[in-house]
């Protein structure tokens, strides 16, 4: 593929605990390349990284962006200026270790761009543990977005990165799913109608997915594990009348077996096909 997407972000008060979370639920392990405890928390499948940062002044929490490494940055500027000039390319600090550049589709979804190069750290950062040959059953496989033109972002996506179209385990009756081979991008509606029963959602990055094992296996797992230590315990879905319309329009749209929220709330997909 010319693309692929090598790490999720999110943003946490509580961040060294979310890290656990992942750890202890999903198995994600400590990125040692990445280890800056005053800045962030990064674990990951050996794929995909986990980027977990403090909540800092005028910031707000929750699901933040992702991130593409590509085959060639030059022709992602070229594709996007072409066809997609509301949609800008910027260079980054050198001091930021995750990306080359940073971007936003039309809709302005931020994400995080580098470009494949072995020998560049930038790269290579979150590849450690594949690089060691270490794999696991349960995976990140989904970033999903809510956005006002999906058409439009999706469009964005497939022709400047050839992100694929794909339908797999996706029963949400809108939005546009496109893979890099192994993660999908969930790209979903958002209008105010949608948010019926419950407060608004405002647009943005909507909730990340992962692929386990066997849904009974894990299930059982958050029962064992969420009794062990209550502070890295999943968040509640439900309990009062739109606490349950949550649950319920997060269950409809997101297309897995099981949902659930980390202890600072984030939305989770999971699925075991």
């Amino acid at each position: 593929m010319f693309a692929k997407i090598n790490h999720m972000a999110m943003i946490s008060p509580i961040y060294p605990m979310l890290a656990n979370f992942y750890e202890a639920y999903f198995g994600l392990q400590r990125s040692g390349k990445t280890s800056r405890p005053l800045n962030a928390v990064t674990v990951g499948d050996g794929y995909v990284g986990l980027n977990i940062n403090p909540l800092r002044d005028g910031y707000v929490g929750g699901l933040d962006h992702f991130g593409l490494v590509v085959d060639d940055i030059d022709v992602v500027i070229e594709r996007a200026r072409a066809k997609f000039p509301q949609a800008s390319i910027v260079k980054r600090p050198s001091t930021r270790p995750f990306a080359n550049f940073s971007a936003h589709d039309p809709d302005g979804n931020i994400f995080d761009l580098a470009q494949k190069d072995e020998g560049d750290k930038l790269v290579g950062i979150y590849a450690e543990q594949a690089a060691q040959g270490r794999s696991q059953d349960r995976y990140l496989n989904k970033f999903a977005i809510r956005t006002m033109n999906a058409e439009r972002c999706a469009d964005f996506y497939q022709f400047v990165f050839e992100l694929k179209p794909s339908n797999k385990n996706m029963k949400s009756a809108g939005g546009y799913h496109l893979t890099d081979g192994r993660v999908t991008l969930s790209i979903l509606p958002w209008s105010i109608p949608i948010f019926e029963n419950m407060s608004i959602k405002r647009p943005g990055p909507d909730h990340i997915g992962f692929k386990v094992e066997s849904i009974e296996a894990f299930k059982q797992h958050v029962e064992v594990t969420s009794g062990m230590n209550p502070y890295v315990a999943p968040m509640r879905l439900g309990g009062s009348k739109e606490a349950d319309a949550r649950k319920a329009f997060l269950a409809q749209e997101a297309g897995g077996k099981l949902q659930m929220a980390d202890p600072g709330g984030v939305w989770i997909d999971v699925t075991d096909e």
